[in-house]
């Protein structure tokens, strides 16, 4: 079962400028859901969203077509979400077998890679 924590920048404070959603360990099909749930969560705050992959050991598909429904949503909606860190290690492979990485989409590789560059 994947770890999500949910929590505001800065501590506690009366106004939260962005929520980070922090996923750990496994992210697959078994445990999507509470991922999900993570995410609807985190948009449903007046705030942009931040979304923290650093101590994820495994991803399929399921956890990058949630990111990328999640990134869909946010743009039609005005809001912003991205990733703290360029996509890297399994999700960065996923995107790659999945077919996520599409360079005539900037909107999208800007979500992935922050407007940085990947190999």
């Amino acid at each position: 079962m994947a770890e999500v924590y949910l929590y505001a920048r800065g501590g506690v404070v009366p106004e939260v400028s962005e929520h980070l959603v922090s996923f750990s360990g496994n992210l697959t099909i078994g445990n999507i859901s509470d991922a999900h749930l993570a995410l609807v969560d985190a948009m449903g705050q007046d705030a942009p969203v931040v979304v923290s992959l650093d101590d994820v050991s495994e991803v399929d598909l399921t956890f990058a077509q949630l990111l990328e429904a999640a990134r869909r949503t946010a743009t039609a909606r005005g809001q912003i979400i991205r990733l703290e860190k360029p996509a890297e290690g399994a999700l960065l492979q996923v995107l790659q077998r999945g077919g996520f990485l599409d360079p005539d989409d900037a909107d999208r590789a800007n979500f992935w890679f922050g407007g940085k560059t990947h190999s």
